[in-house]
């Protein structure tokens, strides 16, 4: 009769974690990792859960404290080292989506400025006047020398 005094019910994961002096994150581990016994009332993996202290104490006299801390710190190492990998891949990921993304938009605005370049080049073509036959004005010094040379003897 007296056991069933000691008993208290523990209501979700803050007040497990409260009654082991440990944090949520570590009561969840040592529930998958190491089976703390732990009940969940709606009989599915991510419902509520329901604790009573004194299989709790039972639970933690009987797994050594090396086991638990292990269990702790392997997790750690773990979980904390691939969540890190994983959130510096998923930012990765993104950024590299966003410069697929706005190298499309560059190549499709790329290709819009080519087409107009070739549309006005065309058109320019098309309304060029046709260039006369006369010669260009030459500078002082080639008609000078050109005069001298027509002129000379014997040339016609």
């Amino acid at each position: 009769m007296e056991e069933a005094t000691h008993r208290k019910i523990l209501n979700g994961w803050k007040q497990i974690s409260n009654h082991l002096d440990r944090g949520v994150r570590t009561a969840q581990r040592w529930e998958a990792l190491l089976g703390m016994p732990v009940h969940r009332p709606a009989l599915k993996d991510r419902s509520a859960v329901v604790a009573f202290s004194d299989e709790l104490e039972s639970w933690l006299s009987r797994i050594p404290t090396e086991v638990r801390n292990e269990c702790v710190a392997t997790d750690n190492r773990a979980t904390y080292g691939n969540d890190d990998r994983n959130e510096i891949l998923l930012r990765a990921l993104d950024n590299l989506s966003t410069v697929v993304r706005q190298s499309c938009d560059l190549l499709s605005q790329m290709r819009a400025l080519q087409e107009r370049l070739r549309r006005s080049r065309s058109r320019r073509i098309a309304s060029k006047p046709v260039p006369s036959l006369r010669r260009k004005p030459r500078s002082r010094v080639e008609r000078t020398a050109f005069t001298g040379m027509v002129h000379r003897p014997g040339v016609r």
